[in-house]
């Protein structure tokens, strides 16, 4: 029984910080939570990937995020984009790290906004192109 015990305390506190990782105003996820993914180089050159406990609950449960698109195609609506935190700079330059930012793909075309936009989607750990981050059948707010 008492093997059980910290085990189970450790997902229930994982739970916690899950949970304590959404502004309680909008349901958001955190960027500073999903800043805790870690891109490590191995000794040979190698990429570790690392991810805090409250990361790993999110996986394949829908989530809210806002932030700002950096579309990946060209037109005036686009299927897939990048969520970043922080606003573009310039049209070529990325606004981040890879825990910065989260590929979405989207149920269908949204109109590309300079604004801050919503968006609810299946979160997805998938260290890929640089990034870290997915949401997947994502909606974004307004479209």
């Amino acid at each position: 029984m008492q093997k059980l015990i910290l085990p189970l305390s450790l997902l229930a506190l994982a739970g916690l910080l899950a949970s304590l990782a959404f502004n309680a105003e909008d349901n958001l996820v955190s960027w500073s939570l999903l800043a805790k993914g870690q891109v490590k180089q191995g000794l040979f050159g190698e990429v570790e990937t690392t991810f805090d406990p409250a990361i790993q609950t999110l996986e394949q449960k829908d989530i809210k995020l806002a932030g700002f698109m950096f579309p990946l195609q060209s037109g005036e609506k686009v299927r897939r984009f990048i969520l970043s935190a922080k606003q573009p700079t310039c049209a070529t330059c990325m606004p981040g790290g890879a825990e910065a930012m989260v590929l979405v793909n989207s149920q269908q075309p949204v109109k590309i906004s300079t604004e801050r936009v919503q968006v609810k989607g299946q979160f997805k750990i998938a260290p890929q192109m640089g990034l870290l981050y997915q949401l997947n059948h994502a909606l974004v707010n307004g479209s």
